[in-house]
């Protein structure tokens, strides 16, 4: 066996997501702010062998040729012209269809790990474009921090750093599914609500510091989703009434995140709660904590 190589693959929460419109294409066209958060998997690179295995601990996620992880690997191995043997373990923390890109980041990580083991042969900007194949979330996860991001999520505009936020995580027992959420969406037509400070506005004023404006980010699912699943209706209820700065359902859900300017109030908070629901605490973490852990 040869050596032993592991690494965090963070998580990412929506701050704000607006479904804007169906595109001609079947995707959407969306705005929102993506945040790398501290919660994380572990991925483990063993070199072994001549081939490429994945594992996870995680009887909901596939092993082998099916996992993003896999698909990521093979494809770094076709653009670097190289062979790869390694056997990849995939340890999970973040929730299953949480909302929260945990695959996404899996396949981003596996493809920044790999280039770093055979020292370099591709650019960033070729595991980018690499990295599209996979996904639209995945290419955010080879710069990971704060993004203002639109088109079908693919276009990506990495920002300065925001404040560090304390966030509480309440974690239902079930997954929603991206294809789903986005369905719902299509079905009930539901609307933009053009009233509504713009999510480009609400970052600019969060990069100058103004955490008071995170009162002011949405999420386009937050009631489909409980309209579906009433629980989440009483999980968002019962964040609230502990008053944090916004409540946000990240992404397509189910995961809620509330968020606090303090951590001695989220951890407060959690003590409260950890009876009530499973609970996870996290805070926001910048570009350089991304590459630097």
């Amino acid at each position: 066996m040869g050596n032993l190589f592991k690494v965090p693959s963070f998580a990412k929460i929506n701050l704000g997501l607006e479904i804007l419109r169906r595109r001609d294409d079947g995707y959407h066209s969306i705005e929102s702010i993506f945040q790398t958060i501290s919660l994380h998997d572990d991925l483990y690179f063993v070199q072994e062998g001549n081939d490429i295995e994945v594992f996870s601990d995680d009887d909901r996620i596939p092993d082998g040729p099916d996992n993003l992880v896999y698909k990521a690997a093979r494809l770094f191995e076709e653009q670097a012209q190289l062979k790869i043997g390694y056997k990849i373990r995939i340890n999970k923390r973040i929730p299953v269809e949480g909302g929260l890109g945990g695959g996404s980041s899996n396949a981003g990580v596996t493809l920044l790990t790999l280039n770093k083991l055979f020292d370099y042969p591709l650019t960033e900007m070729e595991l980018i474009e690499m990295a599209k194949e996979l996904g639209s979330d995945v290419p955010f996860f080879i710069k990971g921090g704060t993004a203002h991001v639109t088109g079908r999520g693919e276009e990506i505009d990495w920002v300065d750093d925001i404040p560090k936020l304390y966030l509480l995580l309440a974690v239902p027992d079930f997954g929603i599914s991206t294809e789903w959420a986005y369905r719902m969406w299509d079905e009930k037509k539901s609307k933009v609500d053009l009233t509504r400070k713009n999510l480009s506005i609400i970052l600019k004023l969060l990069l100058s510091d103004k955490k008071e404006v995170v009162k002011d980010l949405r999420n386009s699912f937050i009631e489909l989703a409980i309209k579906e699943y009433p629980c989440l209706g009483y999980i968002r209820k019962r964040l609230w009434e502990c008053k944090p700065i916004n409540v946000l359902m990240s992404g397509s859900g189910p995961v809620f995140v509330a968020i606090f300017g303090s951590e001695s109030l989220r951890d407060r908070v959690r003590e409260i709660l950890i009876e009530d629901s499973t609970t996870l605490i996290s805070t926001t973490i910048s570009r350089h904590e991304y590459f630097q852990t």
